[in-house]
């Protein structure tokens, strides 16, 4: 069963930045839009080489956070980080928190 995306400001203001960007922008939102779409069908999806991240800044250290790649082997490659949950109605949802370049 595939998963609801739902996404916080700081995710959402990235996808508006790249979808409001130039050439560069566009191909990166390309590369992106690849990761949601695995991320949405399979979290676990190998391409994504999802792996628990320690410490994600304003989030309770009860709650999990996953770091997922939009892309590899690629200076400042981007990551999407994200959560379970909370799910609505008895449809699962993914929360993304953040799509940012890896530091």
């Amino acid at each position: 069963m595939p998963f609801k995306l739902r996404f916080a400001p700081r995710a959402s203001a990235t996808l508006n930045e790249l979808k409001n960007g130039g050439p560069n922008e566009q191909a990166k939102l390309k590369k992106v839009n690849r990761a949601l779409g695995r991320l949405e069908q399979n979290p676990r999806h190998p391409g994504l080489n999802s792996y628990p991240y320690p410490n994600f800044p304003g989030v309770s250290p009860d709650i999990q956070v996953w770091h997922s790649y939009v892309e590899n082997r690629t200076p400042s490659a981007w990551r999407i980080f994200w959560r379970y949950g909370p799910n609505e109605g008895g449809v699962p949802v993914i929360t993304v928190l953040a799509i940012t370049p890896h530091t």
